[in-house]
This record gives C-alpha cells, sequence and structure tokens, in this order.
C-alpha cells in the first residue's frame, strides 16, 4: 500500500498592488527615511551628550553622503546582477548599521558604519524600486507607485517623533537600537513581499546595462541635479541643530524635522501631477525655486513660524525634483538609461558631500548662516541651468 504524505496548501504569495507597495514603501522607510535620515533626527541629542560636535557631525553625514553615490554607481554601472540577493544584502546591512549606531564605538568606526549604510540605502532604494515599479507594471497597478514613494516621508516622520521621545525618555544611542528593531521589522516585512518578486524576474532584465549612447547630452541637466544635491543636504542634515537656537528646547527643535517628513508623504505625487499640466522642466524649475526660498528662510527670518515655513517647503519639494530630475534623465533615450541616470545621481551625491563637507570645514564655531545661503544660491544656479536645459532640448 502506497504510503500517502500529508499535503498542505501553499502558503499565499503576497503580489496584490497593496502589499508590493506597501513593501516598497517599507524599504523606503527603513533604508532611507531611517538608515540615512534618521541621523539628523539623533544628531542634537548627540552633540549634547557629547558623542559628536557640529564638524565631526558634519563629517559622518559625508561618509553616509560617499557611501551613498558608491552604492548608486556600483548600482546602476553592474551588469547581469540578481536583484533579489542584492536587495537581501542591502536590507541586512541597512539594519546592521543602523544598529551599530547605537554603540558607542568611537568616531572613526562610525565613519565606516554611516559609509555602509549609505551604500546600503542606495542598492535598497535602486533594487526595491526596480522590483515594485516591474511588479505594479505588471500587476497593470502601476498608479500604486505613489504609495511607494511616501516610504522616505514616513522614515523622517518615524525617526523625528522617536527622537523627540529620546530627548526625555532616554539616549540618542537608545534612539538608534530602537530604529535598527523597527528597521529590522520593516525589513522582515520586505523580504516576504520582494524578493520572490525579485527572484520570478529575468536576471538578464534586471542587471544587463545597455552601454550604447542615445539621446541629446546631459550636462546640463547633470550640473544642475548635482547642484540640487548641494542645494537641500545642509538643511536636510542640519536642521534640527539649527532650529535648536531658535526654539529653545530639542524637542520643539526636532518638530520642524516632523514637518519636512511629514510634508514629503505627498510631494512625489503632487509634482508628478502638476508636471503633467505643466510640464516637467516648468514643475522642476518651480520646486527648485520653491526650495531655495525654503532653504534660506531659517537663516534670512528669525522666529519658529519662519524656521517651520522653510522645513515645509524643504520637506515639499526635495523628492518631486528627484523624482522629476531622473524622469528627466530617461525621456530622451527610454533604451538607455541606466547610464544616464548613473551620471546625474553622481552628480547629485558629489553635491550631497560637499554640503556637510563645508558645515564640518568651518568648525563647530563656524554657524550655518554661509552654508545656508550658499545652498539657496546653489539652487538658484540650479534653476538657472534647468531654463538652459529646456531650451537647449527644444532646439534639438
Amino acid at each position: 500500500m502506497r504510503h500517502l504524505s500529508p499535503s498542505f496548501p501553499p502558503l499565499p504569495r503576497l503580489s496584490g498592488p497593496l502589499a508590493i507597495a506597501l513593501a516598497g514603501l517599507l524599504a523606503l522607510l527603513l533604508a532611507m527615511g531611517v538608515g540615512r535620515f534618521a541621523f539628523t533626527a539623533l544628531l542634537p541629542q548627540m552633540r549634547d551628550e557629547g558623542l559628536l560636535d557640529v564638524a565631526s557631525g558634519g563629517l559622518l553625514a559625508a561618509s553616509n553622503y560617499l557611501g551613498y553615490l558608491a552604492g548608486a554607481l556600483w548600482a546602476a554601472f553592474s551588469r547581469r546582477v540578481d536583484a533579489a540577493r542584492r536587495l537581501l544584502g542591502g536590507l541586512l546591512v541597512s539594519v546592521g548599521s543602523t544598529l551599530a549606531m547605537g554603540l558607542e564605538l568611537g568616531f572613526p568606526l562610525w565613519c565606516g558604519v554611516r559609509f555602509l549604510s549609505g551604500v546600503a540605502s542606495a542598492v535598497v532604494y535602486v533594487y526595491a524600486t526596480g522590483i515594485v515599479l516591474r511588479s505594479l507594471a505588471a500587476c497593470q497597478a502601476s498608479g500604486w507607485s505613489g504609495l511607494h514613494y511616501m516610504g522616505v516621508g514616513s522614515g523622517i516622520v518615524v525617526s523625528a517623533l522617536l527622537a523627540r521621545y529620546m530627548t526625555v525618555a532616554g539616549s540618542a544611542l537608545e534612539g538608534w537600537r530602537w530604529l535598527g528593531v523597527v528597521a529590522a521589522l520593516g525589513a522582515m516585512a520586505v523580504m516576504v513581499v520582494l524578493l520572490p518578486l525579485g527572484r520570478s524576474a529575468s536576471p538578464a532584465d534586471e542587471g544587463t546595462v545597455q552601454v550604447s549612447s542615445g539621446g541629446p547630452p546631459m550636462g546640463w541637466l547633470a550640473a544642475a541635479y548635482g547642484l540640487a544635491g548641494f542645494g537641500y543636504i545642509v538643511n536636510a542634515t542640519f536642521l534640527p541643530l539649527m532650529l535648536r537656537g531658535q526654539a529653545g528646547t530639542a524637542s520643539a527643535a526636532l518638530d520642524g524635522w516632523l514637518v519636512v517628513g511629514l510634508a514629503a508623504l505627498p510631494a512625489t505625487l503632487f509634482w508628478v501631477r502638476l508636471s503633467f499640466r505643466w510640464g516637467v522642466y516648468p514643475a522642476l524649475i518651480s520646486a527648485t525655486l520653491i526650495q531655495a526660498m525654503g532653504v534660506a528662510l531659517p537663516v534670512l527670518m528669525d522666529g519658529v513660524t519662519a524656521a517651520m515655513a522653510g522645513a515645509a517647503l524643504l520637506g515639499a519639494t526635495f523628492m518631486g525634483i528627484a523624482g522629476l530630475s531622473q524622469w528627466l534623465a530617461r525621456v530622451p533615450d527610454p533604451q538607455v538609461t541606466a547610464r544616464r541616470i548613473g551620471l546625474i545621481t553622481a552628480c547629485y551625491g558629489v553635491g550631497q558631500v560637499a554640503g556637510p563637507l563645508l558645515v564640518a570645514l568651518r568648525g563647530p564655531s563656524g554657524g550655518f548662516v554661509v552654508p545656508v545661503l550658499a545652498a539657496s544660491v546653489a539652487l538658484l544656479c540650479s534653476a538657472v541651468l534647468l531654463e538652459v536645459s529646456r531650451r537647449r532640448e527644444r532646439l534639438a
């Protein structure tokens, strides 16, 4: 008599549009909102506890942004990669590096940790976004992608709320450890949903980078995007520290970073929809000019109200600028996009590294007025270069 083994129904595959978009949101929340921007929220308390000063904080931030640059270029120029495996590696490194910041390792090791965190942020962003967008398109549900991009703002909100709580109930290192737990829980959910979808893709589809050239030159757009990277990053790194002097208390200063996150939640969807009405270049130039004003407000006008308004304008524009700029890089030649996006990402990354380095070079007593005004001017110059790029492409 043949032995019949019990059979169990297969586990349901979480491949519906809502599950995919929520997994994408969690991926960006842990890798970008936490792994990348939680440092902004916890920096004031780390300074108050004697772990860092403004200059060393700037160097740590620059290490993270340098890692992001390296990770983005590695992802953009790799060939025939396993997207699921790289996403898994990025998630694990992002969680591990967040937890490691909760240990008093000392400044040199922290620089290495922040560099690895930056690499992981870029890897998760690239491969999670690729899997999410491709899977949603296969479901004929591309409209759900707006939920995916809300992950960055969601992560900023989570880090701001937790950092605010830590100012009265714990230490900065405890805050990092709690954020590591949040990241670990999010990573498990991402793995369950996105890794099977990533493995189902053809390796050739995921990793092959076309090396042929195509489309008009992107020099003006790349330069404008690089200036935008410098333009937003000073405030995006030091805003709570800047607000501390005006708001008076650490918790009130963190409210400004919370405003950035809340404003960032709907920003990408808003600017994309506006670009349908106005055109991509007009929408992008408008976002850049608005951000220039928002960046300068905290140092041009005294008072918490002006600073909070600047925080709202920063949050409402920085993800929109990134999304529209990357979309423009795809427009001229849809078949050859990886290297073009890699180019503008590299320029953006250089700008991001330069901002915190300028603060660090000015030292603990240098203040933020000069770096912030330089960032605002950079954004105005970026808007000018975008207009040049728009006119040249119209002539092409």
